[in-house]
């Protein structure tokens, strides 16, 4: 019996959470995996994100909660078995080292890092085998980048995916990430609406332009579905091949 690309890619059996899905990459990830035909739940601090962004998204429910604090994750989320758990929530304070003070390091680290070990200690061990966890990193952790607090917790990202791949591997449970490059956000649309900033971007990049959230779900979709079945580890850098040849 022939399995046709078209019925890997739907998830109409499955369940998924997405962190961050009020805006941005979180928000594209969450409305493709519904489109496709996931159950999904969509976790975000910001309450009146999420009720717009799904109100008439009709397998979406919507979950409030920092993710920074393990305590209000673990109610969200209860004892759910997801077949795909997708962290994307994520803040950048954009200032160098001279100018972070403890508090912003502390607050990147809480969110970015911290908020993802909480949602998979939520969840991961309701997983069931088969199940994919997808990760969103950043292109800050291939290359230097000037902002330390983001950029240290998105390589660290990349570490956590690659043992969390070793440990839950014998389980069935693929663990990936995705370093989305100059992707344009509500983190930075308004700074790359000034062509002063955009142009230079666009022209150290490959395919001349900026990314868009819906370029990071689309591999997203891949990574959690059987296409995807013998890769864990790994992470997919997508961003237009800015990365091979950007020097920020």
């Amino acid at each position: 019996m022939t399995t046709y690309t078209t019925n890997l890619l739907d998830f109409s059996s499955k369940s998924a959470i997405v962190t961050g899905a009020a805006s941005g990459i979180g928000r594209a990830c969450a409305r493709l995996l519904a489109h496709a035909g996931a159950e999904v739940v969509a976790l975000d601090a910001d309450a009146a994100g999420l009720e717009k962004s799904y109100a008439e998204v009709d397998n979406v429910t919507t979950a409030v909660a920092d993710v920074a604090d393990l305590s209000r994750v673990q109610a969200a989320v209860g004892t759910m078995a997801f077949d795909v758990a997708l962290n994307a929530a994520g803040v950048m304070i954009r200032k160098d080292l001279t100018e972070t003070s403890p508090d912003d390091w502390n607050r990147v680290i809480s969110v970015n890092l911290t908020g993802y070990f909480n949602v998979l200690k939520a969840i991961a061990p309701h997983m069931p085998d088969g199940s994919a966890i997808i990760q969103i990193a950043s292109i800050t952790a291939h290359l230097g980048y000037r902002y330390p607090a983001y950029s240290a917790t998105k390589g660290a990202i990349l570490a956590l995916t690659r043992q969390l791949a070793r440990e839950l591997g014998p389980r069935g449970i693929r663990v990936n990430s995705i370093s989305p490059g100059v992707i344009v956000t509500g983190l930075n649309d308004t700074y790359f609406a000034d062509p002063e900033h955009a142009t230079p971007t666009i022209s150290q990049t490959p395919l001349s332009r900026l990314g868009a959230p819906e370029d990071i779900a689309n591999v997203a979709l891949f990574m959690a579905s059987p296409l995807a079945s013998f890769i864990t580890g790994e992470d997919i850098l997508v961003d237009g091949g800015l990365g091979s040849t950007a020097h920020f």
